[in-house]
Parts: C-alpha cells; sequence; structure tokens
C-alpha cells in the first residue's frame, strides 16, 4: 500500500519541521496515515514528538496563522485548526509521547490499524512496528495490545465504528477483549459516549451498526432502554418484532437521507422508491433542514436517528390487550418522548436538542392519523401541525413515512400508503412554497391596533387574539382586515358569553 499526501500536508509538514525548538523527530500517526494508506480524504492530522510538544504547537500556530488552544496540560495534548468553519478545515493536534519511545507511544494505542506512523522528514516511509498496515490490506480489527481496553474503555465503541467504516472483521482475541470491556464503559464521560455513537450513525446502514453492536454487548449498554423493545414481538399488522421494526425504521430513514442527498435510489423496496420520488422536488430544502444544528454542530440528521432509534421506546411500558385480544400501545407516544428525553440528557445533550427528540417522539404518529381514509388535510391541520412542531415537521414527516413502511413492508396496503405520502408531500408543499400563506400567514392586525380598536390592556388576552386570528387566516376564514375585526369583535363576544355562563 502507497502513502498517498497532497500538497497542502507536505507543506504542513514543512513548517512544523521548521517550527522545531530543537533537533528531534516528530511523526505524524494514527487514523492519518490510516486514511492516507486508503487514499482517503483526510480531515484531522495527529502529530507526536518526544517531549515539548506545547510549545511546538504554539511555534506551528504562529507560521501557519491558525485558531489554537490547549486540549489537555497534563498530557501535553494542543489543537490548532486551520481554515475553521469552512469545507477545507483541518484539525491539527500535537501531543508527547506517552511512553520512553515511538514504539511504545504507539503499543499505547487503541488499534494496529491506528499505530502506524510517518516520520515528517522521511514522508515515504510508513513505520510499523504491531502489523498494522497487514491488518488494514486483510481487513482485521486487532487490538494494538491486550491492554488496549483497559488504557480507555471508549475504544469498545471506537472499534464498533471502525469495523463499520471500513469493512473490518474483529479478531477472535480482540472480540473478548470488546466484550469484557463492554461494562467499563460506565466510567467513560457521557459527552465520549455521545460522541462516537452520533459518528456511527453517519456511516450508512444502521441496522449493520446495531447487528454489530448487539454482537459485542454494547446496544443496551449504551441505550439501556433497548432491552424491554426487543421483548416485544411481532403483532398484527406489524410484521417484525418492535427491535427489528425499529431498526428498519432507521434503514430506511438512511436511504432515503442518501437519495436526498444525490445518492442512488435505494433498491430495498418499491414504495420506498416512490416515498424518494415524491420527495425529489424537496431535496436540497430537506437535506439543508437535515444539515442544520438545533444548537451547536451537531446536526439535525443525527437526532433524527437518535429519535427514530426511540420513536416506538415506550411500547413495552404501553402495551395492553383490547376486548378482543389484540394488542395494543395507547399512549406510548408520550412515554416515548419522556424516555428519550431522559437518555438525551444522560447524554450531556442539550436542552434545545432534548426538545427537539422529544417533539419528534411525541408527534411521530401525527401524520397517520391525517392518512386515515376519508381523512382530508385541511389548512387549518396543516397550520396545527407547523405551529406546534416548526421545522421539527419536515422530519417527523419523513420518520412518519419509513415508519409506516417498515411496519408492514409486503403486506403495505397501497392505498393507504399512497394516501400517507400524499399527507405528507402537502406538509412538505406548506412549509416550502405556502409558508406565508397558512405556517406563517403576516397578521392583519397587531397588538396595539387590538388594544386601541376594542378598548383591552396589554395583557395575556392580547396574544390569544392574535394566534386565534393567525390560526384564521392560515384556515381562509380571514382574509382582509374588515374581516380580522369582525373576527376578534366575535371573539370577544363569544369569550364574554362563555365566562358568563360558566
Amino acid at each position: 500500500m502507497k502513502l498517498q499526501t497532497d500538497d497542502r500536508t507536505r507543506a504542513i509538514f514543512e513548517v512544523i519541521l521548521a517550527c522545531l525548538p530543537a533537533p528531534m523527530p516528530v511523526y505524524l500517526v494514527g487514523g492519518a496515515v490510516r486514511d492516507m494508506l486508503l487514499g482517503l480524504p483526510i480531515r484531522d492530522l495527529d502529530f507526536v514528538v518526544p517531549s515539548d510538544s506545547l510549545r511546538l504547537a504554539r511555534a506551528v500556530r504562529r507560521n501557519l496563522g491558525a485558531a489554537g488552544f490547549t486540549l489537555d496540560d497534563e498530557r501535553q495534548t494542543a489543537r490548532l485548526i486551520l481554515a475553521q468553519g469552512t469545507p477545507s478545515e483541518l484539525i491539527l493536534d500535537f501531543v508527547s509521547f506517552t511512553g520512553m519511545d515511538l514504539q511504545e507511544d504507539l503499543s499505547n494505542r487503541d488499534f494496529t490499524i491506528n499505530t502506524l506512523a510517518v516520520a515528517l522528514d522521511q514522508p515515504d516511509l510508513v513505520l510499523d512496528f504491531l502489523g498494522g498496515e497487514r491488518d488494514l490490506r486483510e481487513k482485521r480489527l486487532r487490538a494494538a495490545s491486550a491492554r488496549s481496553m483497559e488504557l480507555d474503555p471508549l475504544r469498545v465503541l471506537r472499534g464498533a465504528r471502525l469495523c463499520l467504516a471500513y469493512q473490518l472483521t474483529p479478531e477472535a482475541a480482540t472480540l473478548e477483549l470488546m466484550r469484557a470491556s463492554v461494562p467499563s464503559l460506565e466510567r467513560v464521560s457521557a459527552e465520549r459516549v455521545r460522541d462516537e455513537i452520533f459518528k456511527i450513525f453517519e456511516l450508512g446502514n444502521p441496522d449493520d451498526a446495531f447487528l454489530l453492536m448487539d454482537s459485542i454487548g454494547l446496544t443496551e449498554q449504551v441505550f439501556p432502554e433497548v432491552r424491554g423493545m426487543k421483548c416485544v414481538p411481532a403483532y398484527p399488522p406489524h410484521v417484525h418484532s418492535l427491535w427489528k421494526h425499529t431498526r428498519q425504521v432507521m434503514r430506511y430513514l438512511w436511504d432515503v437521507r442518501f437519495y436526498l442527498s444525490g445518492g442512488e435510489l435505494p433498491a430495498a423496496h418499491d414504495f420506498l422508491r416512490e416515498i424518494c420520488e415524491g420527495l425529489k422536488p424537496y431535496a436540497s430544502d430537506i437535506s439543508q433542514s437535515l444539515n442544520k444544528p438545533v444548537q451547536g454542530n451537531r446536526p439535525r440528521w443525527s437526532l433524527l436517528m437518535l429519535a427514530a432509534l426511540y420513536h416506538d421506546a415506550g411500547k413495552p411500558a404501553a402495551q395492553t390487550l383490547d376486548e378482543k385480544g389484540r394488542t395494543r400501545f395507547i399512549g406510548h407516544e408520550r412515554i416515548s418522548a419522556e424516555l428519550i428525553g431522559e437518555r438525551a440528557r444522560a447524554l450531556m445533550l442539550g436542552r434545545a436538542e432534548v426538545d427537539y427528540l422529544r417533539l419528534v417522539a411525541a408527534n411521530h404518529m401525527r401524520l397517520h392519523y391525517f392518512s386515515n381514509e376519508g381523512a382530508v388535510l385541511t389548512d387549518r391541520a396543516a397550520y396545527r401541525y407547523f405551529r406546534d412542531l416548526g421545522e421539527a415537521g419536515v422530519n417527523v414527516a419523513l420518520l412518519s413515512l419509513v415508519d409506516m413502511l417498515a411496519a408492514y413492508e409486503g403486506t403495505l396496503d397501497l392505498a393507504k400508503g399512497r394516501r400517507e405520502l400524499k399527507a405528507a408531500l402537502e406538509l412538505l408543499d406548506d412549509w416550502y412554497t405556502r409558508r406565508q400563506q397558512v405556517v406563517e400567514p403576516e397578521l392583519l392586525l397587531n397588538g396595539d391596533e387590538l388594544q386601541r380598536e376594542f378598548g383591552l390592556k396589554p395583557d395575556a388576552l392580547i396574544g390569544q387574539l392574535l394566534a386565534a386570528l393567525r390560526e384564521a387566516q392560515a384556515s381562509g376564514e380571514v382574509y382582509n382586515k374588515s374581516g380580522a375585526l369582525q373576527f376578534v369583535a366575535q371573539y370577544l363576544q363569544n369569550k364574554t358569553f362563555h365566562e358568563r355562563n360558566l
């Protein structure tokens, strides 16, 4: 395998060599070397030196004009960021040896494919003390040492991610190390676990991810609620057990997102292709929505995958039998929202992210109600849908469509499926092309006008009137200012009548 470095990387090497505070070796190590051998794009570079890594990082920062900060004073770790916030952003990490020399330092790392190194003054020569290049070539995941998981239990999750990302198979001894170390994840910070999980969500077919995590014992360690989900068998009209259904929902959601981002039309199911083709006119808008964070830098897409995982988590607690012996899960959406809220907080997600997840889980059945035979999606219903959900309503529509498909699979009533798809597309049209008319109509009256025209005080009643007026405008009940005044007058009259007759 040949190391592939570009001009930008070689220029950075030259700057670092010129900045060395004293004659000493400096090495590029880890994932960057691995990905260079595979010809993959590089987003971060890890450098190790025998000592004085912080001093070197400061000198490189000055010469490259990079943003930078210290990650860990004790471990002498610093980070520089080039072209921050742009598509060409590149992260440079600097750290001093964790052992007496390079070989000991590399032996303290996680897996052999991440123990490859390159001396910056000999950039075409790969240093491979532990057989990492052979493991990479033979698609094998092998721990760098018997102490690998003990040194950092998060490596169990990272190993699963590497297997998925590079189609690796863990060797038997490494697999046993990973399984034995799963309980130790409890002493890893929630933030680090969270970040690894979201990286896994970005990799591809989530069904493959959870099958691998199940085989290691990871799934229930990270998501304890799954334990109850695995106890719910298939029930009519659902064709899969609850856990299989959940994995199918995540898989189909991934397929839809992949297609909307410019990928190939999925082959998994005829109606899935019909869904994708129906969504195609909104592909760019939906992709932008999924890539936009709720807060911070985490894309909405990652949160939607977590919501898909938990959308039915409340079913084990809600499960009952009706008078005809049929399985029912009344109110499971509410319980699912509570469970995902608790899990999201445990994973140290932000408040806005927690609220988003709860909102999606609590409302994932809402589109289903619009698609009942004979049901009509009125402008008023669309207004209320987006009033309650905002932009999350777009994501809920996607989740609902794949949820329906995963529930029925080959037994899906196409007429029912197409009614739900039609309702979803109408909602998307309301959000993307009719927003000013249906979702956020500009009010015909403002609060000052209400106070002046009706002698009202500036209290909560003003907000109630404006909310009612906006809905009336969205539904087409009110379309001009005189009509708005009449609507408010009638609203106040009815309110007074009601209060008098309590």
